[in-house]
């Protein structure tokens, strides 16, 4: 397994996602920010064509990432050390199937893998740990780089192309699952109706809840207080990767 070469079109989804604004206007939005046309920054979105350096600048200051990571996908995306923890689901190492006869090295650790249907059929379970049948190795260090504690880390498989182009079907992701609380625009799984997602959540008034998806043919889903209760947070995505 690698992680995905995110490409400049795939690192401004990211880096409007963290400032929330969503895919559908953000033509316009860039434009407005950019002195430029919205056939322009279309353009910019599709992966057609990438804004001048300047342009650039201007966009990773709005949207509060890196200029360097948002032009060449150099460095983390964010400068302090907190907000790193937080988006550290990019460039973050490898992980490799588990396979019980071989030992593992001095830098490696075993993570619960689990899969939708073990999610279904696990009524009333209070940790996916006590439910995953399968494993992984991962790379300590990359728990390191992340901030995470291997205690409350599990891997689960996405499914279907609503995160695209972000996370393609058949990504697996890793979770912090001691990250519950959600904070807007910041990517979890979570359990809705035996069904398991990986969305973007955005707290609404009242107790309600927004998910939203990478891929914008996939529109939001706005939650009331009420049904938003059937929705269980797993964990927080901090790193993903997918088969090439």
């Amino acid at each position: 397994m690698k992680v995905i070469a995110l490409s400049f079109s795939d690192r401004l989804l990211i880096a409007l996602q963290k400032a929330g604004i969503q895919r559908h206007g953000a033509g316009a939005w860039l434009a407005k920010q950019t002195g430029t046309t919205v056939k322009a920054a279309n353009k910019w979105l599709n992966g057609e064509s990438q804004p001048r350096r300047e342009k650039v600048h201007t966009i990773s200051i709005a949207t509060g990432v890196r200029t360097e990571w948002l032009e060449y996908g150099m460095g983390e995306m964010q400068t302090t050390q907190e907000e790193n923890k937080q988006d550290n689901h990019l460039n973050l190492g490898h992980i490799d199937a588990w396979d019980s006869d071989t030992p593992l090295n001095p830098n490696e650790v075993e993570i619960p893998f689990f899969s939708e249907i073990e999610l279904s059929a696990g009524n009333g379970f209070n940790n996916v740990l006590d439910i995953a049948t399968q494993k992984l190795r991962f790379n300590v260090s990359t728990l390191n780089k992340a901030g995470v504690s291997s205690d409350t880390v599990a891997c689960c498989k996405v499914n279907g192309d609503s995160m695209e182009p972000i996370l393609p079907n058949g990504s697996t992701v890793g979770l912090d699952i001691s990250q519950t609380k959600i904070q807007d625009g910041k990517m979890y799984a979570i359990e809705h109706g035996g069904m398991l997602r990986v969305k973007y959540l955005y707290r609404l008034p009242f107790n309600g809840l927004r998910i939203r998806s990478a891929n914008p043919d996939h529109h939001d889903e706005e939650l009331s207080g009420e049904s938003a209760l059937d929705v269980r947070v797993i964990g927080r995505v901090f790193w993903y990767s997918v088969l090439l």
